[in-house]
């Protein structure tokens, strides 16, 4: 890990899996980490192998769909550790399995607010910051901020017992673009990440050990590659959407 500070990644759902992975990633090029999971318990793991690492980091515990907690929370990790150069929002709602009939309303929109609410919420609090920043890079022009969505292949499609989950992936998915779109122009540059794989969450290898052994799980710690390489790309050529998936993913669209 460099010992030169290069700014603050936040992350928001920084468990073991996607959110401990980018923060291990960004956390080993020198950056500050802020932690938002909401609790400790859940945070723990990744704090684990930060605090071995020798990172700067804090956790600050927070559901996303509060408005006030978002933005108390966010108001003491920029003053804590410094202006969020980076956001990662790696939080999402559930609901697999359920017909339409099965939904409960109350339920479908909680999932909704956690998939885009909340990301919503997130990029309210650190926009300003990103945008009175001096913005970093050797490009033609600087980029001011970096705003990456952990999403699914359900934000293009919705398919039979997943609407649940997949209204909120479309509404990430269309909130991802609108930032992109609006404030481009002044250097933040936002991206929609599709993944489009089952990840090798400790959860998912200890129920699928035989798609694990086989290669068949998206490994996070090479997606957190991309990530970061997201964080570098310059506002002269920056994607907007990506898609990700292990080489034996059987795709379709």
């Amino acid at each position: 890990m460099t010992s030169v500070i290069k700014g603050v990644c936040a992350v928001v759902g920084c468990g073991p899996g996607m959110g401990g992975s980018v923060a291990e990633k960004f956390a080993k090029e020198g950056f500050s980490i802020a932690a938002f999971n909401r609790t400790a318990e859940s945070f723990a793991p990744t704090e684990a192998k930060l605090k071995a690492m020798g990172a700067k980091y804090s956790f600050y515990p927070m559901d996303t769909t509060d408005k006030v907690a978002v933005q108390t929370q966010f108001a003491k990790a920029a003053a804590d550790l410094g202006v969020i150069n980076v956001l990662v929002y790696n939080a999402g709602g559930g609901g697999f399995g359920k017909s339409i009939m099965e939904i409960d309303p109350d339920e479908f929109v909680q999932s909704f607010q956690l998939s885009c609410t909340g990301a919503l919420l997130c990029s309210q609090a650190v926009l300003p910051g990103m945008l009175a920043s001096e913005g970093w890079g050797s490009h033609k022009v600087k980029k001011k901020g970096c705003i990456l969505f952990s999403s699914a292949t359900s934000a293009f499609r919705g398919s039979a017992k997943s609407a649940q989950f997949a209204c909120g992936k479309h509404g990430l998915r269309a909130l991802s673009q609108s930032i992109a779109k609006e404030y481009s122009q002044q250097g933040v540059h936002a991206c929609h990440v599709r993944l489009d794989a089952i990840l090798d969450t400790p959860g998912y290898q200890a129920r699928m050990p035989e798609m694990y052994a086989a290669n068949k799980l998206a490994c996070t710690d090479d997606i957190a590659e991309t990530y970061f390489a997201m964080y570098e790309q310059s506002p002269m050529g920056w994607s907007n959407e990506i898609d990700i998936r292990p080489f034996l993913e059987g795709w379709s669209c």
